[in-house]
């Protein structure tokens, strides 16, 4: 502890931490005051600075005073400064035993009043080098009484450490260049400003650090939390993958101490890809897990939010599948076939009794522990009961369609499809929406008792009349729509409009026929490029998921083989920004890595798991089942 007291007519107490470096000589000279008409009071300033024991020298202990200081000056009035060393040898100073605290004095004299007396440590000898720490304190000096107050020197902050805090695992790259999150969307991340010597300066007396997040990408929603316990730490949080600037700003304690310092670190959020079940280019038919497990033109896929399954569709053996994601590392899904199997055809039952015709879409209802599927060649919707999720435990129903293909509303087989694609499940009301592929059409279903032919099926957008229109009913065209999904939020669905390369919104109206009001959000002509607007390209946008957690929505692209995020905008025409998190367009495979570093080949239907925030994609081309971990 550095103290620094005034005797002799002023008594002024300073406590530092820190300790004093080697001998050197004193320089003092004359402060304000001398030829004036008010009398002098002559002063000492005595500075006692403890012995540094070997506990204390081995650690990096707060240090408003810089461990290098090697003198301090004192001024009156911001007049010319009185030096002192602070050392052992020094004149002025001594030390009175082997344990005892160094004390130093340094005389000066001041007229009866009011002044300010500024306090500055340097690196240096005779007051040189770096200026590390810098205080001004006003003090009223009393002729003939003892005068003190009490002062935390404030360091000069001249360079600031960010450093990553805790488990470095999923973080790479350098606070210079660049941070790199893989896979994770919080990081902890410690803030202290250092003197000019790189000593920490923290505790009383220290900057103020302040963090915020610049520069961030749509969609990130990236925020900064201090630690309450450690004002030099904060925790910043994403929503989603992105990009933004971790910016931090040291303001100096008061004024005389500098001024304020800043530094950026550029953070980059990615998704990190990971095959669970299927064996890459190896279709098949085969129950087991990770490649163990074979599929055949894997398609549509749901989360089941009770147990944490999810269901695919396996098109082409004409099957629906369960998968238990496992750890999330490689090869750790386990396969079960619920329903169905590569004998297609039409018909209800329980197991391998029952069977499709090229399902596709699926979607997890989370009132009943149904499954919906849409059955494509059937043309029919078709209802799942997992059964004790073991292998032929499925039982199916047929809810609606299944006559034969066409167009028309109604309840059960009088309805008519013409190869139903995508389906979505609304939990505020219970109904389904379907995009009608062939009849270029959204549909809504009520589902009815569960019983077959139960399903009272109404058009709520679009027309048997193909094109690309925005508008309610009838009035609105979509282009062969493949994929839909329900925003919970604010009650719309969002539809991958596939043969216009387009994402469409539907505000579903009261329920009745042409109540829908269709908003195209992203896209317009076909090809590859990000942006907001039509000036976003999407090749074969195919299968669209919401992000409870942070209100985007994912998208395959099947034959630009890359994953998007696409941000909404405020629901009005072409508002939405969509990005690219994963897989490179042009180049395909099913290769594993951090964001763009994954391939994905002919990527086509995915789902949203809230509770590990990570989505589950069918990669079609490869056969295969992938994790991105958000």
């Amino acid at each position: 502890m550095k103290r620094l007291i005034f005797a002799a007519g002023v008594a002024l107490s300073l406590a530092l931490v820190g300790c004093g470096g080697s001998a050197g000589g004193v320089g003092n000279a004359a402060l304000p005051g001398a030829g004036s008409t008010r009398p002098m009071v002559d002063a000492r300033l005595v500075i006692t600075i403890p012995q540094r024991t070997a506990t204390s020298a081995g650690s990096r202990a707060p240090a408003y005073v810089s461990p290098s200081t090697q003198s301090l000056t004192v001024q009156v009035d911001g007049g010319t400064p009185t030096a002192q060393n602070l050392t052992s040898g020094s004149p002025n100073c001594s030390v009175g035993g082997p344990l005892s605290a160094l004390t130093c004095t340094v005389p000066i004299a001041a007229s009866a009043g009011s002044h300010t007396f500024t306090f500055t440590t340097y690196d240096g000898l005779g007051g040189t080098g770096n200026v590390l720490s810098t205080n001004a304190v006003t003090q009223t000096i009393v002729a003939n009484q003892t005068n003190s107050i009490d002062v935390t020197l404030a360091g000069v902050p001249a360079s600031l450490q960010v450093l990553a805090v805790g488990s470095s695992t999923g973080i790479t790259g350098s606070v210079g260049t660049g941070l790199q999150l893989a896979g994770v969307l919080s990081a902890s991340f410690s803030v202290v400003p250092l003197d000019a010597d790189g000593n920490i300066i923290i505790g009383p007396g220290a900057p103020t650090i302040a963090a915020s997040i610049t520069g961030a990408s749509t969609g990130l929603g990236a925020t900064v939390v201090p630690n309450a316990a450690n004002p030099n730490e904060f925790t910043v949080s994403a929503l989603a993958p992105g990009s933004g600037t971790f910016s931090v700003t040291a303001t100096p304690a008061i004024a005389s101490a500098g001024t304020p310092l800043s530094a950026t670190v550029p953070l980059t959020f990615e998704a990190v890809t990971t095959t669970i079940a299927g064996q890459s280019f190896n279709p098949g038919f085969t129950d087991g897990t990770g490649t163990a497990a074979h599929f055949n033109g894997v398609a549509g896929i749901a989360y089941d939010s009770a147990t944490g399954d999810l269901y695919v569709t396996d098109t082409t053996n004409c099957a629906v599948r369960s998968v238990t994601p496992g750890n999330g590392t490689a090869n750790s899904g386990t396969v079960v076939t619920l329903a169905g199997s590569p004998t297609c055809g039409f018909a209800d039952g329980t197991g391998t009794a029952a069977h499709f015709n090229a399902p596709i879409g699926d979607a997890y209802d989370s009132a009943t522990g149904y499954i919906y599927i849409t059955d494509l060649s059937n043309c029919a919707i078709r209802q799942l009961a997992p059964g004790s999720g073991t292998a032929g435990s499925g039982a199916v129903v047929t809810v609606a369609g299944g006559a034969g293909c066409g167009f028309a509303d109604g309840t059960g087989t009088a309805a008519m499809f013409s190869h139903p694609a995508g389906v979505a499940y609304d939990p505020a009301n219970g109904d389904l929406y379907v995009t009608d592929d062939g009849n270029c059409t959204v549909r809504e279903i009520v589902p009815g008792n569960g019983t077959a032919g139960s399903a009272t099926v109404v058009t709520i957008a679009g027309s048997t009349t193909c094109g690309f229109t925005d508008g309610t009913g009838a009035a609105a065209r979509f282009n062969h729509p493949a994929s839909i999904a329900y925003d919970p939020v604010n009650g719309d669905l969002y539809v991958t409009d596939n043969g216009n390369c387009a994402i469409r919104q539907v505000t579903p109206g009261n329920g009745t026929a042409n109540s829908g009001t269709v908003t195209t959000l992203a896209g317009s002509t076909c090809g590859f490029a990000q942006g907001t607007g039509t000036s976003v390209k999407f090749g074969e946008a195919s299968g669209i998921a919401y992000d409870s957690a942070s209100g985007n929505f994912y998208i395959t692209d099947y034959t630009n083989w890359v994953i998007w995020q696409m941000t909404p905008g405020n629901g009005t025409a072409n508002s939405a920004t969509a990005t690219v998190v994963a897989g490179q367009a042009g180049r395909g495979n099913n290769t594993d890595g951090v964001g763009t570093n994954a391939l994905y080949y002919y990527p086509d239907f995915l789902t949203y798991d809230p509770t590990n925030n990570a989505l589950y994609i069918t990669n079609s081309g490869t056969n295969t089942v992938r994790e991105l971990q958000l």
